[in-house]
């Protein structure tokens, strides 16, 4: 009794401090420019409208027949339940699973890529203390003369220009193809709005995904119904594409819901999840699904369905204190070099660190299964709304409730399961080798994540309703004397500025 009586008035503690943290933090002072802000407020005078008008859509949309019944059919029939609601209390679920939606900023190899790919250049954590413990776009590190941006070609460079002016309307560059260090900083950072509610965010942008504090995104950035640098490819003519679509790919695509649909912001952005629904809806993508897999419990993914997200472009730096958790691949990075350094790196830097299971499998095997990705493949799924596991050492002790997952039995248990897998990754164990890569395979993976959820309570995703604030909380848990609770990141007073401290496992 006198346990569980301190470790609530530990929790009771840093809800408090948190909350003092994060009023503090919202205040801080990030610049920006007339042409970012002007986006900004643009988009918040023509979203409302906007969604109130894609408000009314939605309502006479759900309670239509054929809504019902698509919707009811979704996960094998277990739709029916949400089916069964009335169009105004979907609608209301809808809005709220919005306002709490991940934007995720993916980057970063995972071990088995780098191992077959040794050359491949990525941005990783030593780019982000690099770059003063930020997450640099594209066009800063073209700015600094990276070796990263050095081999961009020309056309990636014009499809992401003609979708920051044409489709964020930021400001053109006054010397085309010659900007600025200042007009360059100007450019946003793209997140990928999480409407599958996957919990490694776009795997194949990166093996972790930074996901960033809500008020962040509700202050700075505006909402398009999907990638930019997608439909800049495959929709504009005018636009010569890093890779040609062929003639299937081009007519998979609605092209003209994402021009034809005002920009969003957090508040208001019902009128961008209908233009995300109409793209994708030629390809299995369309509005019950979507509904499905932002509200159904275990909603089943199609791996294409991944890349259907809509798109936020956040003005101004992408801070590690602008980032609420940080999720690592568990098959891409646990049990390695890159993993240890993930650690590490939060540990120094005070960032919760969760551990996504993703598809069971490391990236290199995944993208090796070209046929998954096919538009409505019918046996392959991935799973919305996934369990984290929170990190015993770089994890819950950077949250408000570190008295309920992060002790000394948990570490040891975790440093054992951890050596397992180095073993296996070392080729040790022969038998856990897959047929397609030289690591692990999905049961293995299985095996040790089933392990390591009995040592500490895993942390679901938020949904609509689930916490007081989504600013810096991303997740709930089951203390055992209440049904959730809900665990957010507590800020740390200043962010150090040296290297990455190492640690051993």
């Amino acid at each position: 009794l006198h346990t569980i009586s301190r470790l609530w008035l530990r929790f009771a503690l840093g809800v408090l401090l948190l909350s003092a943290r994060s009023s503090e933090a919202s205040q801080e002072d990030v610049q920006l420019t007339p042409g970012q802000r002007r986006v900004i407020d643009f988009a918040r005078t023509v979203s409302v409208g906007a969604s109130k008008a894609a408000e009314d859509e939605l309502r006479s949309s759900f309670g239509s027949t054929y809504f019902r019944l698509r919707l009811a059919s979704q996960g094998s029939g277990r739709g029916h339940v949400l089916a069964s609601l009335s169009a105004d209390e979907l609608l209301s679920r809808v809005r709220g699973a919005l306002a709490v939606v991940e934007f995720t900023n993916n980057f970063g190899l995972d071990a088995e890529s780098l191992k077959l790919h040794p050359g491949l250049a990525a941005m990783d954590l030593v780019t982000v203390e690099a770059s003063g413990n930020r997450l640099p776009s594209m066009w800063d590190l073209k700015s600094v003369g990276s070796p990263l941006a050095a081999n961009v070609s020309a056309n990636q460079w014009d499809v992401q220009d003609a979708a920051e002016t044409g489709l964020c309307l930021l400001p053109d560059f006054a010397s085309p193809g010659h900007p600025t260090a200042q007009e360059m900083a100007e450019r946003p950072k793209y997140l990928a709005g999480n409407l599958r509610r996957l919990d490694l965010g776009v795997q194949r942008y990166g093996a972790m995904a930074a996901i960033v504090r809500g008020d962040v995104v509700k202050q700075r950035a505006v909402i398009l119904g999907s990638d930019s640098g997608g439909w800049e490819s495959g929709c504009n003519m005018s636009v010569s594409p890093v890779v040609k679509p062929d003639s299937m790919e081009k007519a998979a695509f609605v092209c003209d819901a994402v021009p034809s649909t005002p920009l969003g912001v957090v508040e208001n952005q019902l009128h961008s999840l209908l233009a995300n629904s109409r793209t994708f809806s030629r390809v299995g993508g369309d509005l019950p699904r979507v509904v499905w897999q932002l509200l159904g419990e275990k909603a089943d993914v199609r791996p294409l369905e991944g890349n259907m997200y809509t798109e936020a472009a956040l003005m101004g730096p992408l801070r590690m204190v602008d980032v609420k958790v940080l999720v690592g691949s568990f098959p891409g990075l646990f049990g390695t070099a890159l993993g240890k350094l993930l650690r590490s790196f939060c540990v120094k830097h005070q960032i919760p660190l969760a551990w996504g299971f993703g598809a069971g499998r490391t990236w290199p095997d995944e993208e090796a299964r070209t046929f998954v990705f096919l538009p409505l493949e019918p046996e392959e799924f991935w799973t919305a709304g996934d369990e984290r596991l929170l990190d015993p050492l770089a994890g819950w002790s950077n949250t408000n409730a570190s008295g309920f997952g992060g002790n000394s039995s948990s570490e040891a248990f975790w440093d054992e399961v951890w050596a397992d897998v180095v073993s296996a990754r070392a080729g040790q164990q022969g038998s856990l080798r897959s047929s397609s890569s030289s690591g692990p395979d999905k049961d293995h993976f299985s095996a040790w994540w089933a392990t390591l959820s009995g040592s500490g309570p895993p942390v679901q995703p938020l949904g609509g309703g689930d916490c007081a604030s989504s600013d810096l909380c991303f997740g709930t848990f089951d203390s055992g004397s209440r049904s959730k609770e809900c665990v957010c990141r507590t800020l740390p007073p200043s962010e150090p500025n040296s290297g990455i401290v190492e640690f051993s496992v």
